[in-house]
């Protein structure tokens, strides 16, 4: 629910000033990169960090620009192999590849929230980078209740001991329904009459979403597990850093994407 009401926030002052919001997701992006390289201490190697945390940037804010797109990941790449051989006693392969992987995922994730937003550029392209964040963190908070009230089987214990089959369950649910309370809200009170949520396909993209959101999360917890760190970063009092909040939104926000093209939520 913070986190939402921080969203809205941002999203609102982005009414006045648009590029708000491409900043704003660009910085959270590369903030998730620089703690995923801190799980292996990746974050203290300027080499890997700047041109994974620039070229982030740089692509959620110039990927419209086919030319830039090219010379940016282009860049990255060479920049990522430079530093690699040129540092061959201290970077090995494996940290390239972490590092990669990674930054590829943090980016993927945030850029897909920026594009929503920048295919629209209005109040529509603000519903749906809300719905991107609530799905994620809906179904995240109705795992974590559910799991606590009916949870008796485990789901990866070996991943994540505490999340439960009973849990997931609870998440998923709670993720396809709630969101669509924002579809209802925006109806009465943002959009126009020429607009319409189409509520069969928003059920239908937030269960797909929350499903894939539980993915993300225990693709993480793995990371993390493999990297014997409890979480990202500290941030957040009790919740970690910006990546472990971020996980689950990083698998989800594509998915919404790439579904909406097929069964688009918002109309008119």
């Amino acid at each position: 629910m913070i986190g939402i009401s921080v969203a809205l926030g941002l999203i609102i002052l982005g009414a006045y000033f648009p590029v708000i919001i491409d900043i704003s997701l660009a910085a959270i992006a590369a903030m998730c990169i620089v703690e995923g390289l801190s799980a292996k201490k990746l974050d203290k190697k300027v080499t890997m960090l700047i041109p994974c945390t620039v070229f982030c940037v740089l692509f959620c804010l110039f990927y419209w620009n086919k030319l830039a797109c090219m010379v940016i990941v282009f860049a990255f790449i060479v920049a990522l192999y430079m530093a690699m051989v040129f540092n061959h006693e201290h970077l090995v392969f494996h940290d390239l590849s972490f590092a990669l992987t990674i930054t590829t995922m943090c980016t993927l994730g945030m850029w897909s929230l920026v594009y929503m937003y920048d295919l629209r550029k209005s109040i529509v392209g603000i519903f749906y980078v809300i719905a991107a964040l609530a799905i994620p963190w809906f179904a995240d908070g109705g795992a974590y209740f559910g799991g606590s009230a009916l949870g008796k089987h485990k789901l990866c214990p070996k991943i994540s001991p505490k999340k439960t089959v009973e849990g997931a369950v609870s998440g998923i649910i709670v993720g396809t329904l709630l969101p669509l309370v924002e579809g209802v809200i925006f109806t009465q009170f943002f959009f126009d009459s020429s607009v319409s949520v189409n509520y069969v396909n928003f059920a239908i993209i937030g269960f797909c979403g929350s499903l894939i959101s539980i993915l993300g999360d225990l693709s993480f917890s793995l990371i993390k597990r493999s990297c014997n760190i409890k979480d990202y970063g500290s941030l957040i009092p009790g919740h970690g850093g910006m990546l472990d909040r971020f996980d689950s939104v990083i698998f989800t926000a594509p998915l919404i994407m790439i579904l909406d093209m097929v069964l688009p939520i918002v109309t008119g």
